[in-house]
């Protein structure tokens, strides 16, 4: 055998080698404990057994809410171990999670008289739509905050190709939403009478939002609800200020994506957010008495125990009910769950695609099960 031919099996059996440690190798368990910033062990059992799902260099920023008590817990998963980090002013997109920020700032305008729940949006619109209407109802303010519109969950003038980077609504504008509304879109269902989650609708609600206050999206955000609760790292935008705290997107298999942008249907899903803002976001929707509360008044029950108001949706078990809302991106995924009568909340955000957590439901799962054990 010739010394090339012994090089070669060698360097193919330190590959094997190689292969089998990496097979064998398992996530490091968090260190558990009472104090805060850590979790206790049967937590810290659950963090593990959805953690060894993501890939290395996915981040996890809790923020837990129990009475007047506020605990935040940051979690890395770094070279196949589980470490704690301090990530409570890291940011995070939080998609979907977004519409509930657009129907708390419905909510607020309703509650100062600048407009109404059953506004029908043709009347706000600058275009005459294709179908406003169906079965002679009109859709209305309402329901695109509780997504019975009818409207399709996405426009169908929009690129879905998944192989281009970044988000597929970044060239989506006022234009294309316009020649959609008046030329293309048809109504799948009487308004009011089923539920369909709509991207469409949701990111629309935020656009006549912007038509009824003749302010951007991002400056509404900020007067209404930002501003009042000190919530200071909670934006759209992204620049060079913001983006020193950017907890960087990755895909399902770890590698660095670009971050989202929405264009004319940011309502939809276009905020980022840090788990800090998001505790005193999520406490004032337990606490205030304004605004806040209209949000959680049932405007539609769509199974025996679910039921949704503006923006966002809940499930009751006898004297409990359990608001919740998921946010997903090509880079981010997130979950918060609150429940008043206890006054407990968990905020859970990360930098987890949505196409790797969305397969069994991985961070809203994981949500429960932290919500259930505190």
């Amino acid at each position: 055998m010739s010394i090339f031919s012994k090089i070669i099996i060698c360097l193919f059996l330190v590959y094997i080698f190689s292969c089998i440690q990496l097979r064998s190798q398992k996530l490091v368990k968090l260190p558990s404990g009472t104090t805060n910033g850590m979790f206790d062990s049967s937590q810290s059992q659950i963090v593990y057994q959805y953690a060894k799902n993501f890939p290395n260099n996915t981040e996890i920023a809790i923020g837990l809410i129990i009475g007047e008590s506020v605990k935040h817990i940051g979690i890395q998963r770094r070279n196949d171990s589980l470490v704690y980090v301090e990530n409570r002013n890291s940011i995070f997109e939080i998609g979907s999670i977004t519409k509930t920020f657009t129907s708390t700032m419905l909510a607020n305008l309703v509650f100062n008289g600048k407009t109404n729940l059953m506004e029908p949006i043709k009347n706000i619109l600058p275009i005459q739509m294709l179908q406003s209407s169906l079965n002679e109802k009109e859709v209305t303010l309402l329901h695109l905050a509780n997504h019975t519109s009818g409207f399709p969950k996405e426009p169908d003038n929009i690129n879905f190709d998944w192989t281009i980077p970044g988000s597929p609504y970044k060239f989506y504008d006022t234009a294309l939403l316009y020649d959609y509304l008046s030329r293309r879109m048809q109504l799948l269902s009487t308004p009011g009478e089923k539920r369909e989650y709509s991207n469409l609708g949701g990111g629309l609600l935020g656009h006549l939002l912007t038509l009824i206050t003749k302010k951007s999206y991002e400056n509404l955000l900020i007067e209404l609800i930002c501003k009042p609760l000190g919530m200071q790292n909670t934006f759209i935008s992204l620049n060079s200020n913001r983006t020193y705290q950017l907890v960087s997107g990755r895909d399902r298999f770890g590698t660095i994506v670009k971050n989202w942008e929405l264009n004319v249907l940011e309502g939809g899903g276009g905020i980022k957010s840090t788990a800090e803002d998001m505790v005193k976001y999520i406490h004032t929707h337990m606490t205030d008495t304004t605004f806040y509360p209209m949000t959680q008044q049932s405007t539609c029950k769509y199974t025996e125990s679910n039921c949704a108001g503006l923006g966002w949706t809940w499930f009751e078990s006898g004297r409990y009910k359990f608001v919740s809302a998921t946010g997903g991106t090509g880079g981010y995924s997130c979950c918060v769950i609150f429940e008043k009568s206890t006054k407990k909340a968990i905020i859970l955000l990360t930098n987890v695609s949505v196409f790797l957590a969305a397969k069994g439901d991985l961070i809203s799962n994981l949500a429960i099960e932290l919500h259930s054990s505190l």
